[in-house]
């Protein structure tokens, strides 16, 4: 596949999931990835193949995106549910809160590199 194609296929697939508007950070981000991957000197085939399908990423970015205007993440709750039990004394709310903790530090990270 092309840049060029998955350009093409990315944004459409972005488009009809979150609209043109929201999409445009997102195809921006990538073409700028794939832009500074071939300066380094690495193959625009390469870089694209790495990538993977732009129906699954377009898939992946909608999901994350709906999640979080709904604030629903399983880290969010996980948080959620572990700061209630430790104000009970729960021991269990310990474990939880460190899950929730943990997988919200992810998120970030991986919404950063966005």
């Amino acid at each position: 596949m092309t840049k060029s194609e998955f350009m093409t296929e990315l944004q459409r697939a972005l488009n009809g999931r979150l609209g043109s508007e929201q999409a445009a950070p997102h195809v921006a981000y990538y073409q700028e990835y794939i832009e500074i991957e071939v300066r380094h000197g690495r193959p625009e085939e390469e870089v694209i193949g790495e990538l993977g399908s732009p129906r699954l990423i377009a898939k992946n970015i909608a999901d994350l995106a709906e999640q979080k205007k709904h604030g629903n993440s399983y880290g969010e709750k996980a948080l959620e549910y572990g700061t209630q039990l430790l104000k009970f004394g729960v021991k269990a709310g310990r474990r939880c809160a460190e899950l929730g903790l943990n997988a919200v530090d992810k998120a970030k990270v991986w919404f950063k590199e966005l």
